[in-house]
């Protein structure tokens, strides 16, 4: 017990130091499999990295040449107009008043209508105030983001000769406390590389509908989008309302298809992405789910939310490990 609340108060202190490290075990986790691939084949892991490294560069060069140019004239396009779309929803929010009483709609609908759109207003200026924070934060993770591929380097280097080294450790134990590391991994690995796929698929099919509803913004609302896919439950949700606004600000029709479109990306998302590409790999209730976003956005902000479901999956590793010592472990005589 003392272990686990000193490993807890460990991570709070050094959340910041850590950003690099988890970054590259991210990183290390997404590609492994290339990396494992290509070393099966007879090539050298230095190679292997290398050449995987390689690829990733020239498609983040291919990709620099429209989307990102295009995501950061988004981001700072959108940080100016937020106050014009929060404008926009004051002024709607008074025509509902007004069309509600011109038609003799009961008090209670409009006033709640009117309130609804006016706390909207009030979240998408601080949604505003948050963009521009992000942005200027954003900055100080740029060396995180530099060191993280040196330090996934040295990891996809020497991961072969650590599973060698622990697997001769643990072989003077129990068969379970293999199965012990096998489950982290395998909760890890399923966790990042099933939902990485699944933000990819997102972003691009909501940047997509943005090009055919020609809404601006449409880089960032996809990021936005498929960021939301990393947080169960709830990320899908929020990440689709930036777009709903967008759409519904341009025209209620436009808004109408927007709602169309993003409720079959959600379908398509939730009944085909997500069981086939990532499935039941932490193996939560979803009661322990909404339980360990909010317990690890208490504890760490943004990191401890996206951290929170592989983090309580091998929790519950951790818990069906202990059952299974103390139900094979002999009372001494």
């Amino acid at each position: 017990m003392g272990l686990g609340l000193a490993s807890v108060l460990a991570l709070v202190l050094l959340r910041k130091v850590l950003i690099p490290f988890i970054l590259a075990a991210f990183l290390s986790y997404m590609l492994e499999p290339p990396v494992g691939f290509l070393n099966r084949r007879g090539m050298s892991r230095a190679g292997a990295i290398a050449l995987v490294y390689l690829a990733i560069f020239t498609a983040a060069v291919l990709l620099g040449v429209y989307f990102i140019p295009r995501f950061f004239q988004d981001l700072r396009e959108i940080s100016m107009a937020i106050p014009k779309y929060a404008q926009a929803l004051a002024q709607l929010s008074e025509r509902a008043y007004q069309v509600g009483k011109e038609y003799n709609v009961p008090e209670g609908f409009v006033q709640g209508i009117a309130g609804a759109l006016s706390r909207l207003e009030t979240r998408l200026v601080g949604a505003g105030e948050g963009l521009v924070q992000a942005i200027l934060s954003s900055v100080s993770l740029v060396p995180h983001i530099l060191l993280a591929p040196v330090i996934a380097y040295y990891i996809l280097r020497d991961i072969n000769k650590w599973r060698h080294n622990t697997l001769l450790r643990m072989s003077r134990y129990p068969l379970h406390y293999m199965d012990l590391v096998r489950d982290i991994d395998r909760v890890f690995a399923g966790f990042i590389r099933g939902q990485s796929l699944v933000a990819l698929f997102v972003t691009i099919m909501v940047w997509a509908a943005s090009i055919l509803l020609k809404l601006r913004y449409g880089a960032v609302l996809g990021v936005i989008s498929g960021l939301g896919e990393f947080i169960p439950y709830f990320g899908p949700v929020i990440g689709s309302i930036p777009i709903l606004v967008v759409a519904f600000l341009s025209s209620p029709i436009t808004g109408l298809w927007a709602l169309v479109l993003v409720g079959f990306i959600q379908w398509f998302d939730s009944t085909v992405l997500v069981p086939r590409v990532t499935g039941e790999r932490v193996g939560l209730h979803p009661l322990w789910v909404i339980f360990a976003i909010f317990a690890g956005g208490e504890l760490l902000g943004f990191w401890g939310i996206f951290l929170a479901v592989p983090l309580a999956g091998i929790f519950r590793v951790f818990l069906r490990f202990l059952r299974t010592v103390l139900k094979h472990k002999t009372p001494q005589q």
